[in-house]
């Protein structure tokens, strides 16, 4: 272990000083998701057993799920069934694969292998024989090492010197390539007709680099054919197939960027803790909360544990690089965390102070119970601008971020502190046929609000428009609808749109909220109108679920096509009225009507 670096202070009976040195098993870096990685000695290994195999998705993903997926004693543990979107989505990928596939066989006259009784050893022969495109094939298990690439592309037009042919992995994945949004650049990008990376030509398809996900599954692919003895003499590389793309490449062992190297640590670090979990040992992971529970079948088994324990991960703002920064110095249970002392003289010159502070602090408003948020510590009140008219404004976007609603609630003040119950006003489509459907629909939001605001203004009134995190959903998603319906007549342009953004009576109440500290999971919309005494018509308000409802709505042959509409409606209403709520609710805490803010000081010395 590395010197320590610095000492946090923690009024804990059986720990009264913690070191802090980071472990460096775990970095935020790796991209995993899910758990911690414990320290802490293990006799067991990392060489898979007898009878062990792990496909391309058992390194993605949360380390402690393969965990539970290993360990016999929760075979009768109920896993969680997947919910309609999830096999919405799954259904979509398979039918976006069988028209790749299709496409592929037709143009190549090649087989699809998935249609042969025996899928491996039909594999292997067009492997044999060196077949320039192998589509739905199954490699045999290697070294532990199971895959079901979707395509094989052969590399070279003779065999390696070992006799055998040579060729690079493709996967199908019917969602776009790129994540993140780091400056845009070419990528080698080619097509279904000539597929092969050496046919391919640079071209920009946006911000992001290819998924780490995806990286990650070819990397596990390429493993697998160079232990069969057919990975070609090259940098190693592999391609998705993603909608309205072709094939986009990428390399997986770049210097510091390798996904080779990170699907050999992520191999060992899961067998590891496999083992360790087999032979008895002390655990080497333990679940938490994180993005990708909500689709996991072990998500009910372990927000239980999470629960019951009080885990960090509970807490809104401590997210997956602070809970894992947290268990490598042995905190990992809220109690733990509110008894640290945030006046740690030794705290000042770290560059995580400011994070780490914050989250005492969030310990300490979960623990308290308290129905209402805290001001941060050292923060201000945020007034909560008011204005004659108010319009609370909420969209709904399909999978694809296809806006079908535009909903507004409007309001007027009677008195100082007082409105209408105003009304709710909808611009919407359910119609996915025509093709200038979403265009019309925000060209005609776009033209009423334009219209309500110089009315407004021209009779000497205030007006204020607010939203929830504008900034993630509503502006992005109209400036994608911009761009995709740029002619359509009396369409803004994407520059109108980032201006509606940087108006002054745009009012973000997300960027409010964030001032606080919640006692609250997330700080979403969901949680703390909620908090603030709001509740929804629907039991199963959730934007996952409206997709679901969109996919109903939409499809007029569907028996209940009109009433997820109107259910859709009614949950958008109900969006806005909950912003609604909670600003003025906010806006009674901020000028003490009812009830006041507290500032988190006065929580010192209660942990």
């Amino acid at each position: 272990m590395s010197a320590p670096r610095w000492i946090l202070i923690c009024r804990l009976p059986i720990r009264p000083s913690v070191d802090l040195t980071l472990w460096g098993g775990v970095t935020s870096s790796t991209p995993t998701s899910g758990n911690t990685i414990l320290r802490g000695a293990s006799l067991s290994d990392s060489t898979p057993r007898t009878g062990d195999t792990g496909g391309s998705r058992f390194i993605i993903g949360c380390e402690h799920r393969v965990v539970n997926d290993h360990n016999p004693s929760l075979a009768t543990v109920e896993r969680v069934p997947l919910d309609d979107l999830a096999q919405e989505l799954i259904d979509q990928g398979l039918a976006f694969e069988d028209d790749i596939f299709e496409q592929l066989c037709n143009i190549h006259r090649c087989p699809n292998l998935r249609d042969h009784d025996d899928t491996e050893e039909a594999t292997l022969a067009a492997m044999k024989r060196g077949d320039r495109i192998i589509v739905g094939l199954s490699l045999p298990t290697i070294d532990h090492r199971s895959g079901k690439p979707d395509v094989l592309l052969r590399h070279g037009d003779e065999p390696m010197p070992n006799g055998k042919w040579a060729y690079v992995p493709v996967d199908v994945k019917n969602s776009q390539p790129l994540e993140g949004s780091s400056k845009e650049r070419e990528w080698l990008v080619s097509t279904l007709q000539d597929p092969w990376v050496t046919a391919a030509s640079p071209s920009v398809i946006g911000k992001g680099k290819p998924k780490s996900d995806h990286s990650m599954q070819l990397a596990h692919y390429w493993l697998m054919l160079a232990d069969l003895g057919h990975a070609p003499a090259i940098a190693p590389i592999g391609a998705t197939i993603n909608p309205e793309l072709g094939l986009v490449w990428r390399e997986l062992d770049e210097a510091g960027d390798s996904y080779l190297e990170l699907a050999r640590r992520e191999w060992n670090r899961r067998w590891l803790a496999i083992n360790t979990m087999r032979d008895g040992g002390e655990p080497l992971t333990r679940p938490f909360l994180h993005s990708n529970c909500d689709q996991c079948v072990w998500r009910d088994f372990c927000e239980d544990i999470v629960v019951e324990e009080q885990h960090v991960s509970l807490l809104s703002g401590v997210g997956e690089a602070t809970v894992r920064s947290l268990a490598g110095v042995d905190i990992h249970l809220i109690p733990e965390l509110a008894a640290c002392d945030t006046s740690a003289s030794s705290l000042e010159s770290l560059k995580v102070t400011k994070t780490l502070a914050s989250a005492i602090d969030s310990a300490r408003v979960f623990l308290s119970n308290a129905p209402t948020p805290f001001l941060k510590r050292g923060g201000a009140l945020v007034p909560v601008s008011r204005a004659d008219v108010e319009v609370d404004f909420d969209i709904e976007n399909d999978r694809n971020a296809f806006v079908y609603l535009y909903g507004c609630h409007v309001s007027e003040r009677v008195s100082e502190n007082e409105w209408t119950p105003g009304e709710y006003i909808s611009f919407h489509t359910f119609d996915r046929n025509d093709p200038e459907v979403e265009a019309h629909t925000l060209v005609s939001f776009w033209n009423w609000l334009h219209d309500l605001v110089a009315r407004t203004q021209a009779a000497g009134k205030s007006i204020a428009v607010y939203c929830y995190s504008g900034d993630f959903a509503e502006l992005p998603r109209m400036k994608e609808a911009v761009g995709r319906n740029p002619n359509y007549p009396g369409m803004p342009t994407i520059g109108d749109i980032e201006q509606l953004g940087e108006q002054p009576w745009w009012v973000d109440m997300h960027k409010i909220t964030k001032n606080y500290l919640w006692p609250t999971r997330t700080v979403g919309l969901k949680y703390v109108a909620r908090l603030a005494g709001f509740e929804w018509d629907a039991e199963d308000a959730g934007g996952a679920n409206s997709i679901v409802w969109f996919m109903t709505a939409s499809n007029p042959e569907h028996p209940d096509a009109q009433a997820m509409a109107e259910k859709l409606l009614r949950y958008n209403a109900d969006d806005v009225l909950a912003t609604r709520h909670l600003r003025q609710w906010l806006d009674n805490g901020t000028n003490g009507r009812g009830w006041s803010i507290q500032p988190v000081e006065t929580l010192d010395g209660m942990y």
